[in-house]
Parts: structure tokens; sequence; C-alpha cells
């Protein structure tokens, strides 16, 4: 299944158009698609309410994106579709229980299963409450297509974070409790082999600086855990003795809606917009930038250029080529007023960012983005009241319009670590970057799981030669997209494969 998605992929990816759009007569010029890309039109999920909004979007090994969203109104069972991007078939996967599931935690388990963890609570007379959590786990398995209920974790958890550590299991943190009245502090462990959640011991509880929902948290390579915002105040956890340690204090303060991203090369951390103000839409949004390096003795944040535009709210996807996609978000005062819709891209190398074409649809609160296997992105979500929030719109990033693709003609489905493996491409003479990307699972402008590896190999007769990630730290155990990049930034199609 996984290798025929791939090569439907494929098939989409030479018919993409390589030039730009000729000039008017009289008229500037346009820029050009190889230099701010290309957004498709808008298409709707369905002819009509009730419909799935992307508020919460995963890309799973099959090639298809799971949607979810609250329950329609005549139903206590939140709605959820698939995606296939290449086909444009959406097939409903609501859940089979009554349970509410925005609002939650969401995660690729090592297994490819996704893990949905806590939610709202449903109640007699409405079947969506805000900000009261519960301790559902859920399970969706892409290669079924079906829902399964799990454990319950033993706190009630509204707006948690889920991260998966070296040893491939996932930390659950935060989230507002059962009443909605205060965050948790606790954090539990769930392990995708025995099904069984774990809570931590009280040294592992959040520190009391910290304690807002969805914490940006990223795996590090020396298997530490960073919590990057929304507080202004930063810290690092250790699975191994359960204790967190202060590392620095951002020079904005609190971002609050902010997205964070880890950057390629694993050390360094992106944190991009965001506001002062904890009211959603209080207050004004801001377009500073904030960079730290964990790879030095003292890391501190440190300002880099800013985006061209203010905005919360927004999601920052990692692209094939190293790149950062900042799509939407908002300019503030109002969680759906003030919608940006120029996305900008962002150049780890160079420091800068730079703006790409506007989509057409308003991505503020509650939207997502995550990056497709072909290298694009697909745009969805924000429950703005107008009809178009039941759709998605594919974004063709600027590398699709700069010449032929390399292409993968062969490649291992699961690696060891450390292991070398043979790509075979025709192309490998024009090979200059090597790299496994973890797929996106996102809600809230909070990516969970994205992750960018670089990866060491040799040019040989017929292909490529690449090794491994050494270990668990540097990409913790589940699927990631293979891709090979050429010497015009141009990716290649992105097979999946199972690092075990």
């Amino acid at each position: 299944m996984v290798r025929t998605t791939w090569m439907r992929f494929i098939l989409v990816a030479t018919v993409f158009c390589l030039c730009s759009v000729p000039a008017i007569r009289g008229q500037a010029k346009l820029p050009s698609a190889a230099s701010v890309g290309q957004w498709a039109a808008p298409v709707y999920f369905c002819p009509k309410e009730p419909c799935v909004v992307g508020a919460n979007a995963v890309m799973m090994y099959t090639g298809q994106v799971l949607f979810y969203y609250y329950p329609a109104s005549n139903t206590y069972n939140s709605q959820a579709v698939l995606l296939d991007p290449v086909t444009g078939t959406v097939t409903s996967v609501a859940l089979p229980v009554s349970r509410d599931i925005f609002c939650s935690g969401v995660t690729i388990l090592s297994n490819g299963k996704v893990m949905v963890t806590g939610g709202t609570v449903e109640n007699t007379y409405s079947p969506h409450l805000d900000n009261d959590g519960t301790t559902s786990t859920m399970i969706f398995d892409p290669s079924a297509s079906t829902w399964s209920v799990g454990q319950d974790m033993s706190y009630a958890r509204w707006y948690p974070s889920s991260v998966e550590v070296s040893d491939g299991t996932v930390l659950e943190l935060s989230g507002s409790d059962e009443t909605g009245t205060y965050i948790q502090t606790a954090l539990e462990s769930y392990s995708s082999t025995t099904g069984k959640w774990t809570v931590l011991p009280a040294s592992a509880n959040l520190p009391s600086t910290v304690l807002q929902t969805y914490p940006r948290m990223s795996l590090l390579p020396s298997g530490k855990v960073f919590l990057s915002a929304p507080a202004a105040r930063t810290y690092l956890f250790d699975p191994s003795s359960n204790v967190w340690s202060f590392v620095a204090t951002t020079n904005f303060g609190y971002r609050f809606f902010a997205p964070h991203v880890l950057l390629p090369g694993l050390e360094k951390i992106l944190v991009a917009g965001g506001s002062l103000t904890h009211d959603n839409g209080g207050g004004a949004a801001t377009n500073t930038a904030e960079v730290i390096d964990m790879s030095v003795a003292n890391p501190t944040w440190s300002y880099i250029s800013p985006m061209t535009y203010a905005r919360y709210n927004e999601n920052l996807v990692l692209l094939p080529d190293g790149t950062v996609l900042a799509v939407g978000g908002g300019g503030g005062f109002g969680a759906f007023t003030n919608p940006i819709f120029t996305p900008e891209l962002f150049d780890p190398k160079t420091g800068q960012w730079t703006v790409m074409a506007p989509q057409t649809i308003q991505r503020t609160y509650h939207s997502t983005a995550v990056l497709l296997p072909d290298g694009r992105v697909v745009s969805s979500g924000s429950n703005n009241g107008a009809s178009t929030e039941i759709t998605y719109e594919i974004y063709s990033p600027p590398y699709l319009f700069k010449g032929a693709r390399p292409v993968i003609q062969s490649a291992p489905t699961s690696l060891g670590y450390g292991a070398k493996f043979n790509i075979s491409t025709a192309n490998a003479s024009t090979i200059t970057r090597v790299a496994l990307v973890r797929p996106g699972a996102t809600t809230h402008a909070d990516d969970f799981d994205q992750r960018y590896v670089d990866l060491t190999y040799t040019v040989g007769a017929g292909g490529i030669q690449a090794t491994a990630p050494a270990n668990s730290s540097q990409a913790p155990p589940g699927y990631y997209m293979l891709v090979i990049v050429n010497s015009s930034g141009v990716p290649s199609v992105m097979p999946f494969l199972q690092l075990k």
C-alpha cells in the first residue's frame, strides 16, 4: 500500500508546471512561481455541513492526511476524514464512540498509528464544551482506517502536548483538568508496546513558571526534551532522571499562540510570532523571531531577522529542502480577524524570511498545515464561521518550479540505527543533500512530530549509499519520508520508511 502511494505521488510530481506566468502587456510582471510558489484553488472537503474543519491534521505513512474536529450538532462522536491529496478522495472516519477529541494532543507512534490524547468533556446540552479536559486515549490505525479506544490517562487533559522520546515512549504533559480550572502539572508516559500509561515521579512535574497549555516541546540529540514556548522561561527535561533544568529566558517574553520548530541540525529551535497577551485575539501579534542553539555551553535566545508580517496562530512547516514555511495566522486583536494570507519562507542558512505567493482562504485560529510526500503543503482549518472553513488548499513551493526532480527508484522500507543503505537513483551525481523528514501531526499552531534529519552519504555508480541516524535521540523510532535534494535545491518525491 505504501509503495503504491509513493508511485502515485511520482506520477503527480511529473505533471507540475515548470513555467512562470507570463506578464500581461502594460502591467508589471508578476513574481514567477519559481520565486514565490503557487497555490491551487481551495477545495471543499464535502458539499455542505456537517463536515470537518481541518483543525487537527496528521500526515500518515499511507500517504493520506487525517483531519479531525469536534462533533456535529446531532452527535457526540467527533468528525474525522481521510484526504488522499493525490486523487482528492475524502473518506469519512468519524469516531465510532461518543468522544470529543477536539483540543486534544496528537502524535504518531513508533508503529505508525496515531494517538489522540485528551480533548473536551461531552455534556447533555451541547456536544462540545470547551476547557474541561478528559482522560481519553484514542488510537487510529492508518492501515485499516479504524479507531480504537486506548487505556485512559491518569489525568484529564485539554490542550495537552505529546512528544516521543528516545526509547519510543510518548511523554504527555500539561492540559487543563476535568473542571477546566487548573493546568495539570504531572507528566505521564505511554508505551505503544504495552498500550499502558505510567505516571512519572513528582520530580517530573512541570515547573510553576511554565504552567501553560500546549507547551512547545522538542527532542534533542542529547535525549533531553526542550520546552521553548509559550512561557518566557524555557526549560530542559531529562527523561532519564525525570528532572527539569532552567535554560534561558526569551528576549520577547511570553509568546502565546506562537509555533516552534526544531531546525535541521537538531540543535537550534526557532520560535516565530505570537502575542504577549494570553487572551486569544485580545492583543497584538509580533513579527519578531528568536533562535536558541542548544549545542553551546550556555545557550541563550537571540533575535533573528523578523518576519514581514506580525502573526500568531500560524503554522511552521519544515520543507524537504530544509527551509521552513510560515503559513496563515492572524495579525492580532481577534482570533479570526486581520488574517495573514501571505506565507513566508525562512532559510536557516541565511537567517532571512522571504514573502511567498498568497493563499485564498484565511487560516487563522484552529488552522493546520503539513508537508505532503510530494513536497507540497496542505493548509486547512480555521473555524471562522465562513462557508470556506471546510476547505483545504495545497501549496507548491518554489522548488517545484526549478527544473526536473531527482527520482528515488528504490530504497529500503525499514532501517536500523547506524545501518548503511542504498538509494537507487539515476540522478546521484547531482545530489547535494539526503535526509529523513518526520511527518507532521499538528493542531493549535503546535506540530508535535516534524523533524528534519540530515544523513551522511556517498555517491557511487548507480546510486547513493547513505547511513541511517546513529541513535534514537537523533531520530526517535517511527515512520519518516526519505528525500534526496539536487544542486538546484529541488527535492525528490519522498517514499516512507520505518526507522526501528
